[in-house]
C-alpha cells in the first residue's frame, strides 16, 4: 500500500474514533437533552446511527485533511510543518520575494472609493 494511503487511513481511523468517543460523551452528558431527545423518538436506533454516521464523516475528513496540511513539502526537510513564515519574512527582507510556486510577490495599491 502506498505511503500516502497508510497515512490517510491512519488519520482516517483516529478521526472515526474521535468522533465517536465524542457522541459517547454526548450522550452520556447529555447535553442539551440529546439523549433525551434520542430516547423519546421513535425509532432511536436510526437517529443514533445518523448521528454516528454524521461524526464520522466530519471528523474522519477532519483527521484526513489535518494529515494532507502537515505533510512536508519544499525545503522542509521532512519536520512535518509546512512552509514557515519566518522562511517567507527573511526572503522579503532579504528582496528575494519569491514563493515555493515561483511566482513573484508584487505589491498591489488598494483601491478607495469613498461614498
Amino acid at each position: 500500500m502506498p505511503i500516502l494511503l497508510k497515512l490517510l487511513v491512519r488519520h482516517l481511523i483516529m478521526g472515526i474514533a474521535a468522533g465517536w468517543v465524542t457522541l459517547g460523551m454526548l450522550m452520556f452528558v447529555n447535553i442539551g437533552g440529546l439523549r433525551t431527545i434520542l430516547i423519546a423518538s421513535s425509532d432511536p436506533v436510526l437517529v443514533f446511527i445518523l448521528l454516528a454516521f454524521g461524526f464520522t464523516i466530519t471528523f474522519g475528513s477532519l483527521a484526513m485533511g489535518a494529515a494532507i496540511m502537515t505533510l512536508p513539502y519544499g525545503g522542509d526537510q521532512g519536520k512535518g510543518r509546512g512552509l514557515r513564515i519566518d522562511n517567507v519574512m527573511v526572503q522579503l527582507k532579504q528582496g528575494l520575494p519569491k514563493t515555493d510556486v515561483g511566482l513573484d510577490l508584487v505589491p498591489v495599491p488598494a483601491k478607495h472609493n469613498p461614498e
